[in-house]
């Protein structure tokens, strides 16, 4: 199990959902909590309630995630970065306007906000003769179409996010082998009650649809910690993600078969 006393960690998107919950579950085990979120009054109240100190930023400028590691860098070594800010999109993709600058921001602060942090974080990391520690939060839909959420418009934010899952599977060579910088893990979170995917929905689990397997955002935290714990590098939250990828698996299997390559 990790020892997070008195050690220092920068969570963006903190001023709710997964991000709070990732501060809250830090601070329970005696972390130092940097909550950074585009919501400066949200971040404030995250470090209110975990004794930590807030940052207002907004993470789709592509010069923010260098300034925000430098930042926190400046109070002392950093030793844990949770990139988790993240942007939704229910549009088909026929009705898309491709050219519209909400698409720029999307990927922006689903993609490459964590490839940003994770380049200037490795290089304070190795400046600072630490081994820094960094989670990028992805999405079950990094890893397919999910049955749960098929006809719901996804597609550009599940592109960017299974941007973000190859990105990091390519950063994980990057990093790999002894004298490295970085332990890497990417969260893959199912239906998770956020402010993003709640909806329409109330509070209370016993009114959210079965179809969905929603979990509360601090049972995603336990499990991304849990995940951190035994050194996972994909921290999936539910059972279906597996199942989710199986159709694919099926087809490409099937098709070997037909050209003959089986």
């Amino acid at each position: 199990m990790i020892d997070w006393t008195a050690k220092r960690a920068l969570i963006t998107g903190a001023g709710s959902g997964i991000g709070r919950a990732l501060a809250e579950s830090l601070a329970g085990r005696g972390a130092h909590v940097i909550a950074a979120d585009i919501d400066g009054d949200a971040a404030s109240a995250t470090a209110a309630a975990t004794g930590g100190t807030a940052i207002a930023i907004d993470l789709a400028n592509p010069a923010a995630p260098a300034a925000l590691i430098a930042e926190v860098a400046a109070g002392g070594a950093l030793d844990f970065v949770a990139s988790n800010a993240g942007v939704g999109r229910n549009k088909r993709l026929l009705k898309e306007d491709l050219d519209a600058a909400f698409i720029e921001r999307l990927f922006a602060v689903n993609l490459f906000a964590g490839l940003r942090l994770a380049q200037a974080y490795v290089a304070h990391a190795e400046a600072a003769g630490i081994r820094g520690r960094l989670l990028l939060t992805g999405s079950e839909n990094s890893l397919s179409v999910p049955a749960a959420v098929k006809g719901f418009g996804l597609g550009l934010y599940a592109a960017s996010k299974h941007a973000l899952l190859a990105s990091a599977e390519w950063l994980r060579d990057e990093v790999a082998g002894a004298g490295k910088p970085l332990d890497l893990h990417v969260l893959l979170p199912g239906g998770v009650f956020t402010g993003m995917t709640g909806g329409g929905l109330t509070a209370d689990p016993a009114t959210w649809p079965p179809e969905f397997a929603m979990i509360t955002a601090e049972r995603c935290a336990e499990l991304a910690l849990s995940g951190m714990d035994v050194g996972l590098f994909y921290i999936p939250t539910h059972a279906h993600l597996a199942d989710d990828m199986r159709a694919r698996q099926a087809s490409i299997a099937t098709a070997l078969t037909a050209l003959g390559l089986a």
